[in-house]
């Protein structure tokens, strides 16, 4: 359909090319059938190459036969898109950088065909030149000024440039801190937890503080600004304050409650608070009960009591709760109490539930559907933040 689409399109522009440049000669009365037959031949040869899918050299007759006015320039113009939303990002910057070869344009138009093809860049890859006629419009266009901002904050988010981003987006709502629009205060906060990640790698914990505090002014509920806050806290050697900070997570966004555990059990054994661990493992659970805490309480249990009890735990709550990651814990604790042949078919079943748990992704993006088996703030596929999140029910937490 898209391809049908395309081809009655490219058609018509051919047509509408062949048309206006007949009345153009008519008017001019200049060499009328010389032209006329010339741009009569271009049309039959824009359509013989559509017919045999040569799309390239159809796009050069298209482009030699419509002349660039003001009349033709939209159609121009969506030919580029279309050709950019196919893929074909190559004949997408023809058309519109054939649109900027001609300064007889008005400046409107010229910045419009500058912007689609910094568009263009940006869909093939090419950042640096997409961030060099942004930068430009930024400055000499007031009408398409917001717009290449936000090009522009998603130009140095692929570039991994974050304080440039940041610097974009402050120019994008005129103001530096906070009070920001609900949908960029989020997006501003993570740009500050890139910069945090980037400065606690490089040992640099004061600038890490600074950035994750920069991160909660513009979000107080970011999660991902509250486990950096614990983890430099733990590598300053304070894992007190490390724990208050993980624990406002659950309390802001329970759905990053099982990306706290690892982090937290390390953060009370360096107090050698035992006890506190277990009690807030409980509450955890009874107020959001996930797999990986259930499996974090039962190891504790096991730990400290006994593989009975840790079984009879877990399986009073798999039968409320049934899940793919419980089943095959719970085998697990059965498997060194059995012998014979019920051990042999109770490894066979954990064999078939580990396979079956290695074969679902353990994370998924809310927005587009991108499923793996890492935690990405930042969706791979849709570029969205903050939407990718732990899988639930029984084949997830």
């Amino acid at each position: 359909m898209a391809d049908l689409t395309f081809f009655f399109f490219l058609l018509a522009a051919i047509a509408i090319g062949w048309l206006l440049g007949r009345r153009s000669v008519k008017k001019k009365r200049r060499d009328t059938s010389e032209q006329q037959q010339s741009l009569a031949n271009s049309y039959a040869q824009g359509l013989n190459y559509l017919l045999h899918d040569s799309h390239g050299d159809a796009i050069d007759k298209f482009i030699d036969s419509l002349e660039v006015t003001s009349a033709t320039f939209d159609t121009h113009l969506a030919l580029g898109n279309l050709l950019r939303k196919r893929g074909e990002h190559d004949q997408a910057i023809r058309v519109h950088q054939n649109l900027l070869a001609r300064p007889s344009l008005a400046v409107a138009s010229q910045q419009k065909a500058q912007l689609e093809l910094a568009r263009d860049y940006i869909a093939a890859g090419w950042l640096d030149r997409a961030e060099r006629l942004l930068q430009e419009l930024v400055e000499a266009s007031s009408e398409l000024r917001n717009t290449s901002l936000e090009h522009l904050v998603e130009v140095y988010r692929d570039e991994r440039e974050w304080s440039k981003a940041i610097h974009a987006v402050n120019l994008l709502h005129g103001r530096r801190f906070k009070r920001l629009p609900s949908e960029w205060a989020p997006v501003q906060a993570h740009f500050c937890c890139e910069l945090a990640e980037e400065s606690i790698a490089g040992r640099d914990y004061l600038s890490a503080r600074k950035h994750i505090d920069s991160a909660l002014g513009y979000d107080r509920t970011s999660a991902r600004a509250n486990l950096l806050w614990a983890r430099l806290e733990y590598q300053l050697g304070r894992p007190k304050e490390a724990i208050r900070a993980l624990q406002r997570i659950p309390r802001q966004n329970p759905d990053y409650t099982p990306e706290i555990l690892p982090l937290l059990m390390t953060c009370y054994e360096a107090v050698g608070d035992e006890t506190g661990l277990d009690t807030y493992l409980e509450s955890l659970l009874r107020e959001h009960p996930f797999n990986s805490v259930l499996i974090a309480l039962t190891e504790r249990i096991q730990l400290q009591r006994s593989d009975v009890e840790a079984a009879a735990f877990m399986g009073k709550y798999l039968a409320l709760r049934p899940s793919l990651r419980g089943l095959g814990y719970f085998l697990n604790l059965h498997l060194d109490s059995t012998q014979g042949r019920a051990r042999e078919n109770l490894a066979l079943l954990k064999t078939l539930v580990d396979q079956l748990i290695a074969a679902r992704p353990h994370y998924r993006c809310g927005n587009c559907g991108f499923s793996g088996n890492q935690l990405h703030w930042l969706c791979p596929s849709c570029k969205s933040w903050d939407t990718v999140r732990s899988v639930k029910g029984i084949e997830g937490e």
